[in-house]
């Protein structure tokens, strides 16, 4: 089943029913801004890595995750001009657990890249009175997204028979929402999914995030400490020249914390 086609539906529906409501109201600070966005995701991975014929269990818990971690680098950066932005989210994670294959022992290394990028449009941005700490007008903000996701997968299976290894790249078509709004002078808080696939059940993704902000100048810039949730799913398969598959089903959670540079 593929998250591409309903996630669609879902949209096509909400803009239907938002067609005739508020129409979004153009900023008064129609300039360019650019926030950078470092963050640490703690993630967890749960699911299954099948290379060779060999399927593999993934369970990196919470608690378990700095010492399975070996190496990450994740940020984001958003680029805005009035009703349009456009984002681009990196994420690099080297990770490497034991597992057991049938009660063999065995050692399991993933190193994973993604990339995700795309365009928003503020549909609707409905006032709620009084400014930010940052001087902008406090709102309720709705904004549709279209863009990519690049995935980049190399799994490492040590098992006493031998090693295989096996990695796989695609880029999954993305439709997604982004909702937000400031609840006080200082605080905002933001949620947003987005689905990704061409209808296509051997492969499809979806994440999703739940951020809360506080806002605070700081020598003459903004800056914005977030803190939440994030979650994204991916389901790929392929075979290789040999007939085997390579299959990815893998879920990464946990929290995230970070800041948010704007200038």
């Amino acid at each position: 089943m593929s998250f591409f086609r309903p996630a669609a539906h879902v949209l096509g529906l909400f803009l239907g029913l938002t067609g005739g409501a508020a129409v979004a109201q153009t900023s008064a600070e129609d300039q360019w801004r650019v926030t950078v966005s470092p963050y640490v995701w703690a993630t967890s991975l749960d699911g299954n890595v099948t290379l060779a014929g060999h399927k593999a269990p993934v369970d990196v818990s919470a608690s378990d995750a700095f010492d399975q971690l070996e190496s990450v680098v994740m940020g984001d950066v958003e680029v805005r001009k009035g009703r349009w932005g456009a984002f681009v989210d990196y994420q690099y994670a080297k990770t490497h657990e034991g597992v057991s294959l049938m009660g063999v022992p065995a050692e399991l290394g993933t190193r994973s890249t993604t990339v995700s990028g795309g365009v928003l449009f503020r549909l609707i941005d409905a006032p709620l009175g009084g400014r930010t700490a940052f001087g902008d007008a406090r709102s309720f903000r709705v904004e549709p997204l279209v863009g990519a996701r690049w995935s980049q997968l190399r799994a490492d299976l040590n098992t006493p028979l031998g090693a295989v290894h096996k990695g796989a790249e695609w880029t999954d078509l993305l439709l997604g929402l982004r909702v937000e709004g400031d609840v006080s002078e200082r605080w905002t808080l933001r949620a947003q999914v987005d689905a990704g696939g061409l209808g296509d059940d051997d492969r499809h993704s979806l994440a999703w995030q739940a951020l809360t902000s506080y806002r605070t100048p700081l020598a003459g810039g903004a800056v914005s400490i977030n803190a939440g949730y994030r979650l994204l799913h991916q389901n790929y398969e392929q075979d290789d020249f040999t007939g085997q598959r390579f299959d990815w089903k893998v879920t990464r959670h946990g929290p995230v914390l970070g800041l948010s540079l704007t200038y």
